[in-house]
């Protein structure tokens, strides 16, 4: 097992290093055959055509419910500088009954270019996730997927349209560090049991963060929201630093929690920032 994990490490390592190569089109059912047949992916500076639906790998299913399904995805999963033509999706249906997807290992795409939708709601995932440095060029939604391993990265990621992240659940670390949003995002209801990082992230559009949850320390130190931004009813558990962080419009903070200790060091706010019934526990900077 630990052999394996090092060769694997040593494969990210080597394609992470392949961006110069040319891209070969690859089509989607040829990722699909190989994870059918317990494969892992390992794909590098490729374009992979048509949409990619990972409920199609034929894993072993379970009934969730009465109506829904899950289909399991036991292969270890790595795109390195790839393009997606089509959809990425983690949701399918198989007759009459929506199935879902669980990622048994790691689920990696990095300095990817998702030209379509991509869609992993409702995924659960027990790996990596990495999302770093990819382009998200339509609508993104990662709503009510579950991960839970130590980390999860979406750093110097990009969205060009909408970005939705609500009702998921990190039983690890968030980092969304210089990730940039150019449209509308929203992480409603969000949990992250460890640390949660949003440094020199920048949100063009308006960003909702009402009524998340975070238990570790959380960063939006230097972040840039170019609108509205929304921490209604959140809860933040243990610090949170907001330092030289810019609310160029209103920055709701109304009956937010804080349990521990609060910086608002150097932060910019062009027009206004709403305490209206928030709670603080410990201490406030405001330097």
């Amino acid at each position: 097992m630990r052999n394996k994990l090092l060769l694997f490490l040593v494969s990210v390592l080597m394609f992470s290093s392949c961006k110069g190569a040319d891209r070969k089109e690859i089509n989607a059912s040829e990722v699909i055959k190989l994870l059918k047949s317990g494969k892992d992916v390992q794909l590098a500076g490729r374009i992979i055509m048509d949409d990619l639906d990972f409920t199609a790998a034929g894993g072993e299913t379970f009934a969730l419910n009465s109506i829904t399904l899950q289909c399991e995805t036991t292969s270890n999963i790595l795109f390195s500088d790839c393009i997606f033509i089509g959809k990425v999706t983690s949701n399918g249906k198989t007759g009459q009954s929506p199935i879902q997807s669980r990622f048994n290992k790691n689920l990696i795409f990095l300095n990817c270019d998702f030209r379509g939708e991509v869609d992993f709601s409702n995924a659960v995932v027990f790996g990596l996730v990495n999302f770093s440095k990819s382009i998200f060029r339509e609508n993104a939604n990662f709503n009510n997927i579950s991960v839970w391993s130590k980390d999860s990265y979406f750093s110097e990621m990009k969205a060009e349209k909408s970005f939705a992240m609500i009702y998921a659940s990190f039983l690890g670390n968030l980092y969304f560090i210089d990730a940039k949003f150019q449209q509308n995002v929203t992480f409603q209801e969000t949990s992250v049991k460890g640390k949660l990082s949003f440094n020199n992230a920048v949100f063009e559009g308006r960003a909702g963060f009402d009524m998340i949850e975070i238990y570790g320390n959380a960063f939006f130190n230097y972040t840039v929201f170019e609108k509205n931004a929304n921490f209604s009813f959140s809860r933040f558990l243990s610090t949170a630093d907001f330092v030289k962080t810019t609310f160029k419009e209103k920055g709701n903070l109304e009956k937010a929690y804080f349990l521990n200790t609060v910086r608002f060091e150097g932060i910019d706010t062009e027009k206004s920032l709403i305490l209206t019934d928030t709670f603080f526990g410990n201490q406030i900077d405001k330097k």
